[in-house]
């Protein structure tokens, strides 16, 4: 069964850690990018692991 969600609770655990370990990059920017991933999930139906997919998709997004 899925969770609820909260999307702006996730973008701002990502954002947050991503923050911390890429202290050259500004933080709205690393906010846009999680906003724009986890839209990206929207239409899933297992929610469980939108933060840890989410974070991923951002740090690849930076790395790139």
């Amino acid at each position: 069964m899925a969770t609820k969600i909260d999307p702006q609770e996730i973008v701002k655990q990502v954002t947050t850690r991503v923050a911390e370990r890429n202290p050259g990059v500004a933080y709205e920017h690393i906010s846009s990018l999680a906003t724009e991933e986890l839209a990206k999930l929207a239409h899933s139906k297992v929610t469980d692991y939108f933060t840890v997919l989410t974070e991923r998709a951002v740090r690849k997004r930076l790395k790139d």
